[in-house]
């Protein structure tokens, strides 16, 4: 068979999903009397708690010394050394470049609010603090793509230019596959795989990489793009048109009542009752849930999340060489707007929101513009507009509406996943410059990148099923390392809690580690309800890191 053909059986296998329901309505109508459809609503109104996930990303490589895990340093980029000077004091190795102006008002060294350290890139978001669950001592990935994928997929051996098997899902892919067969578009993202720019169609084929399809159909990714597009998309879905899995809906409404009343059709049975609405709506039954046409641009919903013209627009850029790349997507509140009427309707479940520009946070600067500069480039302006002000409009609104009859809000229901692929450095090691034989040993020095990628990173939870004002980990003051954990989350006692260095004599504990974004991967299954574990047993991902239980213990 064929890998497509074989994916295809496979998925034919699973749940019906809403969208399948409806495609099959269009071509045979609704099945069934009155009393089948009674026991789809009882089924429906009978499902576990809904569960929504979102990953809220930074692509391009946060500062992390001034965001999550902050280093309090000097900062050298104001120093005068003269031309060709090999060895100022301090020496280039040790000398910390900080953004202009670092250590007065508004750019101030480390704080502490409640249990949380942070720098002054957090400062925006104080308001979420006793909601935030900070990971400090983390390391992401120095290659782009790389760590994108690895936020996705979780930890396991992997060749990024391989054919994606049929066990492998991303997070939000297992997520919408376990919760998402009654909801319309149960996965919308807004990344693109080739948006990177070291990756080309040539070297990576569809299948390769980041793969949309991977899992049951209702899982697969819908990219949400702009506003107008994902208009199109609902708009499409009235005159969806059959497909393989027709056979499966047959069998299954051959003996209609014998399989709604087996319990281990509910997912299926729930999505036929959502489906029915949906239809109805659709024929003018009952009153329409959702209008396509009028999705997306409500002027006080536009105002809340601080929505203008420009905003929908998407953009490009070059990089590394190659031809201009875009995502295809509008900027991030529009992208937090759109989350959050799909999710208030009752249509999506899983979202991956990420900043709109390739690589906005990609600085690479070399030592001679941090001192014409007179330091790193400071990225408050941009994770305000990007993450704290239309993450603080969409968590508002999901703390203040109530979810159905329940007693409770969407929140209560939600995790969020705050994370970058990458920190970044603020040094630059010279040792091997100076170690070589040459003439031109300053002018590597000064032409050095001191803002490269660095894995130390932090990432952040938050939601109502998140216990907020709470932070592990660290990075040392010396080494602006991350220091160990131990599986309880406290830091290894064999570091110097404050500057990282390991204290003489002693030996790292074997049991202490530095969690990854496999162990994110894990986390956020484990607090939205999934035991990633069992998943994996199940065929059903591949990240082989678990969670972390002093996360998920409450």
């Amino acid at each position: 068979m064929k890998r497509r053909a074989l994916l295809a059986g496979l998925a034919a296998g699973s749940v019906i999903s809403t969208t399948d329901w409806l495609r099959w309505f269009r071509a045979n109508g609704v099945p069934g009397t009155g009393k089948e459809l009674g026991i789809a609503s009882a089924v429906a109104d009978e499902a576990p708690d809904p569960s929504f996930l979102i990953y809220w990303f930074q692509e391009g490589g946060w500062d992390g010394y001034s965001m999550f895990n902050p280093i309090d340093t000097p900062n050298h980029a104001e120093m005068v050394i003269p031309a060709g000077e090999l060895n100022p004091n301090p020496g280039w190795s040790k000398q910390r470049y900080r953004p202009t102006g670092y250590g007065t008002s508004p750019l101030d060294p480390p704080r502490t609010q409640g249990n949380i350290t942070y720098g002054y890139l957090a400062k925006e978001g104080l308001d979420l603090f006793g909601d935030l669950a900070v990971l400090s001592s983390h390391y992401g990935n120095s290659f782009h793509s790389g760590g994108r994928w690895d936020y996705h997929h979780g930890t396991y051996s992997h060749d990024l230019a391989a054919q994606r098997e049929a066990d492998e899902r991303t997070v939000l892919q297992a997520f919408a596959e376990a919760y998402g067969a009654s909801y319309l578009l149960p996965h919308v993202a807004w990344h693109r795989w080739l948006s990177d720019g070291e990756l080309s169609l040539s070297s990576y084929p569809e299948g390769t990489g980041y793969y949309e399809k991977l899992g049951p159909p209702h899982a697969h990714t819908v990219y949400g793009r702009t506003s107008a597009e994902l208009r199109k998309v609902l708009q499409q879905i009235q005159t969806l048109t059959g497909n393989a899995r027709d056979d499966r809906i047959r069998k299954f409404v051959d003996n209609l009542h014998g399989n709604f009343l087996k319990e281990k059709n509910g997912p299926t049975v729930a999505a036929f009752d959502a489906a029915v609405k949906i239809h109805a709506a659709q024929v003018g039954k009952i009153g329409v849930s959702f209008t396509p046409s009028k999705m997306f641009n409500d002027p006080a919903l536009r105002e809340e999340f601080g929505v203008k013209g420009d905003d929908e627009a998407t953009s490009a850029a070059e990089v590394n060489g190659n031809p201009a790349r875009s995502k295809g997507t509008p900027r991030v509140n529009v992208q937090a707007l759109i989350t959050w009427e799909l999710l208030s309707r009752g249509l999506s479940i899983a979202f991956h929101l990420e900043s709109r520009d390739v690589r906005g946070y990609d600085t690479h600067y070399k030592r001679t513009s941090v001192f014409q500069t007179k330091g790193q480039q400071d990225q408050a302006e941009r994770m305000k507009s990007e993450l704290w002000d239309p993450l603080k409009a969409l968590v508002k609104k999901m703390k203040e509406t109530p979810y159905k009859a329940t007693g409770k809000s969407y929140w209560d229901y939600s995790t969020i996943v705050l994370a970058s692929e990458m920190g970044r450095y603020c040094y630059g090691d010279v040792d091997k410059i100076l170690a070589d034989a040459d003439d031109k040993k300053y002018e590597r020095i000064m032409d050095q990148d001191i803002c490269e990628h660095s894995r130390v990173n932090s990432v952040a939870f938050l939601g109502g099923r998140v216990k907020g004002n709470r932070q592990w980990g660290r990075v040392g003051s010396s080494t602006l390392d991350a220091i160990p954990l131990l599986p309880s989350g406290a830091l290894d006692p064999a570091y110097d809690p404050v500057t990282g260095e390991l204290k003489p004599g002693a030996n790292p504990d074997p049991s202490s580690f530095v969690p990854g974004p496999g162990h994110v991967y894990a986390t956020a299954l484990a607090l939205a309800g999934l035991d990633p574990i069992k998943l994996k047993a199940e065929g059903k991902g591949r990240n082989e890191s678990p969670p972390l239980s002093f996360l998920t213990s409450g």
